[in-house]
């Protein structure tokens, strides 16, 4: 469409060149000047994608890692759980017969946001045309300004100014002393539909471990520190109203 519409003002300019030859020996002209004037109809649209990074590694407890491999998937999907069975046969043909985990190891978050405009064509709106007249001597920019954002009436005899414009040919054009030149100038509103699609992309990257033992039943698992010094501390007040109790009998 806006292919077709500038192809009917580049014709047009053709036929009717941005100044003609003096119609008489006065030196009065005509010129005509054009551009489409752009308008954004545009619709945002949010996706959020989930994306998994899995570590998985395995050694007997506390040596060397005798398995350690990275997914693009989470711990629940079939490639990881295939890989957990991969691991164990390899701890398994290294003496293990019983196992603990997998354990989570660290567990990171990030996101990231991206954006994407796609076009979804365009609507053309009902053309207006100014014309003016200007006595020389003067010069006036004619032609086609192309695609534009904006204009404003600020030229000469409220003439419009275009801004922002891309893909012009306008060219300054005199108007002799004495001489007047009739200009007509069309514009052309498009209103261009688009969508802006914001990607929000959370990868989970995580670590697991599976450790092997040679005796039938693995060792309990230690507390993790937290756990005993929260124990603790729990311990000490008791120990301390303890100590209030007794020293108010006395």
């Amino acid at each position: 469409m806006r292919q077709r519409l500038c192809t009917i003002f580049a014709g047009f300019l053709l036929l009717a060149p941005a100044a003609w030859a003096a119609v008489n020996g006065t030196g009065n002209t005509t010129s005509e000047s054009s551009f489409l004037l752009d308008t954004f109809n545009t619709a945002h649209v949010t996706d959020q994608v989930n994306t998994f990074q899995t570590e998985l590694k395995a050694r007997m407890q506390g040596g060397a890692y005798l398995f350690d491999q990275t997914y693009s998937a989470a711990l629940s999907s079939p490639t990881v759980q295939t890989a957990i069975t991969q691991a164990k046969n390899v701890l398994t043909s290294h003496g293990a017969v019983s196992f603990t985990g997998p354990t989570l190891l660290s567990n990171n978050r990030s996101t990231t946001t991206t954006n994407s405009t796609v076009q979804n064509g365009t609507t053309e709106g009902t053309p207006t045309v100014i014309v003016s007249t200007f006595i020389g001597p003067i010069t006036i920019t004619v032609g086609n300004f192309g695609t534009c954002t904006a204009y404003t009436d600020s030229g000469p005899q409220g003439r419009p100014v275009p801004t922002g414009c891309t893909g012009g040919t306008a060219t300054p054009f005199k108007v002799v002393p004495g001489g007047q030149d009739t200009d007509t100038f069309v514009i052309q509103p498009v209103t261009v539909n688009q969508t802006v699609t914001t990607t929000n992309t959370t990868l989970t990257s995580q670590v697991y471990e599976i450790d092997g033992f040679t005796n039938a039943t693995p060792p309990p698992t230690p507390a993790p520190p937290s756990l005993i010094l929260m124990l603790a501390g729990l311990g000490a007040a008791g120990l301390f109203a303890v100590r209030r109790r007794l020293r108010r009998v006395v």
